[in-house]
């Protein structure tokens, strides 16, 4: 844990000054950023858990270019949710799975809701964008968020790149058309190898 221990009183105001520099600068280096934690809402199934945990950790061993934007997020399964598998809140920081499913669509959903997840808090991720639009052969001008369907939508495809990446190009969703290129352009983006 990182914390300052107070510094008592009968020290001088110069080694108060002096002694706190010390500590910010060791704590800062000592901490760093904060550490990706994927948290699991009350009530999440134990199965699901566990399930979850080894996504999260595959997905940390193929983006650790990211690990120090990515942050805490947390996971929910959800008994009554209809007309998606999944989805994510970016205000929340949040990844909603339907629930129950089968091991390989939780894996999917997981993988694809957590490619948003670092859409949407890594700054970095807009370089990204322009080199998967070249390499997918669209548009540079194109929303990222719009397209003409949903499986024609970039933020989608990159999301589906991403479960590709993590299933060592396995396609899940064959509606969704990917160049290699474009699975480089994130792999490579992502630093796991």
């Amino acid at each position: 844990m990182c914390t300052i221990s107070r510094v008592t009183k009968k020290k001088t105001p110069l080694l108060r000054l002096l002694f706190l520099s010390w500590a910010i600068a060791v704590l800062t280096v000592g901490c760093g950023a904060p550490q990706p934690t994927l948290v699991f809402a009350e009530g999440t199934p134990s199965d699901l858990q566990e399930l979850a945990t080894g996504v999260w950790e595959e997905f940390l061993a193929a983006f650790p270019n990211q690990r120090d934007c990515m942050g805490e997020v947390t996971l929910e399964g959800d008994w009554n949710l209809r007309g998606s598998r999944a989805f994510y809140l970016p205000d929340r920081a949040k990844l909603v799975l339907r629930i129950p499913a089968t091991a390989p669509h939780l894996r999917h959903s997981l993988s694809h809701e957590l490619a948003h997840h670092i859409e949407h808090v890594c700054s970095d991720h807009i370089r990204l964008r322009q080199q998967f639009l070249k390499a997918q052969d669209l548009s540079s001008d194109m929303s990222w968020f719009d397209g003409p369907t949903w499986e024609e939508t970039p933020s989608e495809l990159y999301a589906e790149a991403v479960v590709r990446v993590l299933f060592h190009g396995s396609a899940f969703n064959h509606r969704m058309s990917l160049t290699p290129e474009a699975i480089g352009a994130v792999k490579k983006w992502g630093g796991g190898g």
